[in-house]
């Protein structure tokens, strides 16, 4: 686990020894969903798999893949955390959802991991029960695309590239 000196990688804007820190060393419980979600973010930058492991659900932990994560951990260079929204998951709530971005670099290529993750608090303590992967539709045309050596679409009878392209 490395050190982090400064702003917290979760995006929150505060110091990490004042924010996530004190969560993954197990100083103090996370308040809320979304501050247990910025924990595990941070523990994944930091490849603080105890932490991923501790605050996974109990009843489907032994059915984690840490190997695989950790893996992920390892190879990603972690690049920023954007909470899009959360219901719920507050300190007087028992349940809770935080859908979130997670951006990083894999292999040099740009990555953005989009999920809707589903919390719990069992016995005063936060849980990640599950997530739902919102990855991006891809756009597809209802209609061939017009080439460049096509008749152009405008009625000029010129081509295409000549014209309007």
């Amino acid at each position: 686990m490395e050190n982090i000196v400064g702003i917290c990688p979760c995006g929150s804007q505060k110091l990490y020894h004042e924010c996530c820190e004190p969560i993954i060393l197990k100083k103090r419980l996370a308040k809320t969903a979304e501050e247990l979600m910025r924990s595990r973010y941070s523990a994944f930058v930091q490849n603080a798999m105890e932490h991923i492991q501790s605050t996974h659900d109990p009843s489907t932990r032994n059915d984690l893949d840490m190997e695989g994560n950790q893996a992920w951990s390892e190879r990603a260079k972690w690049k920023g955390l954007e909470i899009i929204k959360t219901e719920a998951g507050t300190e007087n709530d028992s349940e809770g959802t935080v859908e979130f971005i997670a951006s990083y670099e894999m292999d040099g290529e740009p990555q953005k991991h989009h999920e809707l993750s589903f919390f719990k608090k069992i016995k005063d303590k936060w849980y990640f029960i599950d997530g739902k992967n919102l990855s991006v539709a891809t756009f597809q045309r209802e209609q061939p695309k017009i080439g460049r050596n096509d008749p152009c679409s405008c009625g000029s009878g010129k081509k295409y590239k000549k014209c309007c392209g």
